[in-house]
């Protein structure tokens, strides 16, 4: 219990410098740890990126190709719209056709003029 502690000042500025180097060497171990964790994920942060941005032009494909795909249903409609006026026209014509020749084939053009006029009615 006696016991004192005493240094010389000589020993107190070993032990102070010892704690700066101690804490000097600890920062820079830290700051090392940090280089090296930050090197290591830089390949997987730049293909973070990467993904991110090709997910967001996939998108945009994905919106165009939506549109597209409108447009080619709207264009499958008016093309069988025009299938079945074409069809109908050429009925009618070969009905007329057929009665110029003959003059007797009136119920083909009678049966020809009620499908044009039903279509045309539907139109």
């Amino acid at each position: 219990m006696d016991n004192v502690i005493s240094f010389t000042p000589a020993e107190l500025v070993g032990f102070i410098t010892a704690i700066g180097g101690a804490i000097v060497t600890i920062g820079a171990v830290t700051t090392l740890i940090f280089k090296l964790v930050n090197r290591v994920k830089a390949p997987e942060i730049k293909q973070n990126e990467r993904i991110s941005a090709l997910e967001t032009r996939l998108k945009s494909i994905e919106d165009q190709n939506k549109l597209f795909t409108q447009y080619f249903i709207n264009d499958d409609k008016r093309f069988k719209a025009i299938e079945r006026s074409n069809k109908i026209t050429q009925s009618a014509l070969l009905a007329l056709l057929k009665h110029s020749i003959n003059g007797n084939d009136t119920e083909s053009l009678k049966k020809a003029e009620k499908n044009l006029e039903e279509f045309l009615i539907e139109k």
